[in-house]
C-alpha cells in the first residue's frame, strides 16, 4: 500500500511563497490495522505524534502544533531534515534540498535576488548536523524494520510572480491552491496508481465539493463520489481495474502522519526561504524588523522598504503577492 499525504504552508500571507508539500510512505500492511495503517504506531520507537521530553524521537505532527515563532525552528527543523536524509541523497545545505524536493523550484530561486544564500548563512539553521545524521540513520533503520518507508517527499514552491501569474488566471485563490495540489496528484497517480494507493489531503481553501475539478483533471479515470460533506469529501479513482482512494477532510494532518510530514515540510521551506528573504532586505537595512509576511506586517514591512525597493528597481508582481 502506498500512503500519501498533502498539505500547504503559507496559503495566506503577502509576502513570500505559498509551498504545497506531498509525502508517501509504502507501508505493508500489518494484522490489527485499523482502514489505513498508524504510522505513528508503527514508527513509535523513534516518532512522536507529540513533543519528546528526552529529546529521543522525532516530533511529527501537523506544523502549526511542531513550529511557532516562540518555540523556534529546531525540532521541525530536525524532523523534516531526518526525513529527507533518510529517505534520499540529501546531505548537507538549503539549495542541495530544494534540487531534491523541488528541482523547478530550485531553479526558480535563481531569479529572486531576495532567495539566493547570504554570506552568512548558517544551514541547518538551528540544528546541529550530526544529531539529524544519526537520527537519519536510525529512520533508515526503522522504516526498513518495520516495512514502511518514505518514497516520496516532495513540494511545490509557487513564488510570488508566478503564485500572481496563477491568480490572475484562475481568478480565485482558492482554484490556484487546488491546481497546485492537483500536480502532486497527479505525481502520485502516474506513479503509483496501481500500487494500492491511498491520498489524504488537507480540505482545499475551504471546499467542499471536488469531483467536478477531478473528472475535468483526470478524465482517465473513473471517478465514484462516496461522500462530500461536514468537511469530509471522500472519492474512488478507478482504471484498468485499479482503484485509488482520495479524500479531503479539515485537521487531516492530525490523523494521517503522511499528511503531517507534508505539513512540516512545506512550513519548513517557506520559513527556510523567508530566513532568506529577511536576511537580504536587512542587509540593505541594517536596522529593519525581520517579517512572517503575513498580511498585517507585511504591510508595515513594504513601507519599511518602500524607498530601498524603489532603489533596486523592486517590482511589485515579483515581490507582493496580489491577494
Amino acid at each position: 500500500m502506498i500512503l500519501a499525504g498533502i498539505d500547504e504552508a503559507g496559503y495566506g500571507p503577502l509576502l513570500g511563497p505559498l509551498v504545497v508539500g506531498c509525502c508517501a510512505f509504502d507501508v505493508t500492511p500489518e494484522p490489527g490495522d485499523d482502514a489505513l495503517p498508524c504510522l505513528w504506531k508503527r514508527l513509535h520507537r523513534l516518532v512522536s505524534k507529540t513533543r519528546s521530553k528526552t529529546g529521543r524521537k522525532i516530533h511529527i505532527n501537523d506544523s502549526k502544533l511542531v513550529y511557532s515563532p516562540s518555540i523556534g525552528l529546531k525540532e521541525l527543523e530536525r524532523a523534516v531534515l531526518t526525513i529527507a536524509s533518510a529517505s534520499s541523497k540529501w546531505r548537507a545545505g538549503l539549495d542541495e534540498l530544494l534540487d531534491i524536493v523541488s528541482a523547478d523550484a530550485a531553479s526558480e530561486a535563481k531569479s529572486y535576488r531576495w532567495y539566493q544564500p547570504h554570506p552568512t548563512e548558517r544551514f541547518p539553521l538551528e540544528q546541529e548536523d550530526t544529531p539529524i545524521r544519526l537520527f537519519a540513520n536510525a529512520l533508515r533503520q526503522e522504516m526498513d524494520r518495520t516495512s514502511a518507508r518514505c518514497v516520496h517527499f516532495q513540494a511545490q514552491v509557487i513564488f510570488e510572480h508566478r503564485f500572481n501569474q496563477m491568480l490572475a488566471g484562475t481568478k480565485n485563490k482558492a482554484s490556484a491552491l487546488f491546481c497546485i495540489a492537483a500536480m502532486h496528484l497527479d505525481a502520485l497517480l502516474r506513479t503509483y496508481g496501481t500500487q494500492q494507493l491511498v491520498i489524504v489531503c488537507d480540505r482545499q481553501g475551504g471546499r467542499e465539493h471536488y469531483a467536478a475539478l477531478l473528472r475535468l483533471m483526470f478524465p482517465e479515470w473513473d471517478l465514484r463520489i462516496d461522500r462530500e460533506h461536514d468537511g469530509h469529501s471522500a472519492y474512488q479513482l478507478q482504471r484498468d481495474g485499479h482503484v485509488v482512494l482520495l479524500t479531503f477532510r479539515e485537521k487531516a494532518e492530525a490523523g494521517c502522519l503522511p499528511v503531517a510530514a507534508a505539513s512540516m515540510l512545506s512550513k519548513y521551506l517557506r520559513e527556510a526561504l523567508m530566513h532568506r528573504f529577511n536576511a537580504f532586505w536587512k542587509w540593505h537595512i541594517p536596522d529593519l524588523a525581520p517579517t512572517a509576511g503575513y498580511y498585517g506586517d507585511g504591510t508595515r514591512f513594504l513601507a519599511d522598504i518602500a524607498t530601498k525597493r524603489q532603489e533596486l528597481g523592486v517590482a511589485d508582481e515579483h515581490l507582493v503577492r496580489s491577494r
